[in-house]
């Protein structure tokens, strides 16, 4: 943490919005009002280097030393760092990541997409989460990364490093995150889209490798938590499923945004206090770690059941209020975060959740939900499914 970090104008507490609150369990201040949010993640007074802190609070001396290389490893992640370094980091993967590329994806995205309702169709039981959502984000990410291995193997590694980022304190997890960077380190030292970034000196090579393990990561369980959602939705609500399949006007678009409202793939976002300001009455103090909810919600419980849906703009019962523009489209929610660090791959998750209920609603019109079809997988950062049973109808 930067000690000598210029303090910016304190934040003010919007009229009527809560202020932050301590959470005892998780030792952690929690920023669900979204007018303060926003402000939280847009100041300079909250850093993004929550990694850092995390492993001082939550990892013993020891074990930070027995697995340095996997701290340093993701410490290099630029959505840990912050203006000017961030922009800079950034800059290079937002131009690959531009709209005009994710636009020339959706053919592939298309052919992918069949090949994984082909497997969907020959499985038994008919489980959407292994062979749809993990195999449409696994060889879309493959492809545009330029990786070589199967959808299980990159969820794999995604899954252990998430596991470890969860739960730093355990061993095992950490274990398995190693195995897991170790892995991605070489196969991203064989892959085509970092061949065209930094490597002449070992930090390059480190920064590099870490950047697009960053990217191949944010791209498997988020993605795949909201292809799953979006299936889910839509087969739950017979008003919805019609629209889709009569390919309403719309219909579709706003479906995805619903579903990433009401069951955002990440619940939160972690920053660390800066230095010692009050907020709502509230004293801040360095080195405080703090969640911002990005659903305006209070924190669930590991293993509590997953929210339930708020309402559906497919069907015209939308419960979502707010706008920001943000990559030159009106934006409903913070699920995709906020300024500087607003997801680059959020166009990206929005074609495939989109390409996937058109060719899905094609293929299978006569889907529905199997008897207790969602199994969701506990976890206290993402929301996602481990298992969604389907009758194809065919």
């Amino acid at each position: 943490m930067n000690r000598t970090r210029t303090k910016a104008p304190p934040l003010s507490l919007p009229d009527g919005a809560g202020a932050p609150e301590w959470d005892e369990g998780l030792e952690c201040w929690v920023v669900a009002d979204p007018r303060l949010a926003r402000q939280v993640l847009n100041h300079t007074g909250f850093t993004s280097g929550t990694f850092e802190r995390s492993f001082q609070l939550y990892m013993t001396e020891s074990s930070r030393e027995e697995f340095r290389e996997l701290t340093e490893f993701l410490r290099l992640w630029f959505v840990q760092t912050d203006a000017p370094e961030h922009a800079a980091l950034r800059r290079p993967v937002q131009r690959i990541m531009s709209a005009s590329y994710v636009r020339s994806l959706a053919p592939r995205i298309e052919e992918i997409t069949e090949e994984c309702l082909d497997d969907l169709a020959a499985a038994r039981p008919h489980d959407v989460m292994p062979t749809v959502a993990d195999g449409i984000s696994g060889q879309v990410m493959a492809h545009v990364v330029g990786v070589g291995e199967q959808p299980a193997v990159l969820h794999r590694w995604s899954r252990a490093l998430s596991l470890f980022i969860g739960a730093m304190y355990r061993r095992d997890h950490a274990e398995r995150a190693h195995t897991a960077m170790e892995e991605m380190a070489e196969a991203l030292s064989r892959a085509s889209a970092p061949a065209a970034f930094p490597r002449d000196t070992p930090l390059d090579r480190a920064r590099t490798t870490a950047t697009w393990a960053m990217n191949l990561f944010g791209g498997l369980e988020t993605t795949a938590s909201l292809l799953g959602s979006v299936v889910l939705t839509a087969l739950g609500d017979k008003a919805v499923w019609d629209a889709v399949r009569e390919e309403r006007e719309g219909a579709v678009e706003a479906l995805v945004e619903s579903v990433l409202v009401a069951r955002p793939p990440l619940r939160h976002l972690g920053r660390v206090v800066a230095y010692d300001q009050e907020v709502g009455g509230n004293l801040l103090k360095e080195g405080d770690l703090v969640l911002v909810s990005l659903t305006g919600d209070r924190l669930l419980a590991e293993g509590e059941p997953d929210a339930p849906a708020t309402g559906c703009p497919v069907t015209g019962a939308t419960a979502v209020s707010g706008a920001d523009e943000e990559a030159g489209r009106p934006e409903q929610h913070l699920v995709f975060g906020h300024g500087p660090h607003y997801c680059v791959g959020a166009p990206l998750a929005r074609l495939e959740a989109a390409v996937l209920l058109r060719r899905f609603a094609k293929r299978f019109p006569d889907a529905r939900l199997a008897d207790e079809a969602a199994v969701w997988g506990p976890n206290l950062s993402y929301v996602g499914l481990d298992h969604l049973y389907v009758d194809l109808g065919v």
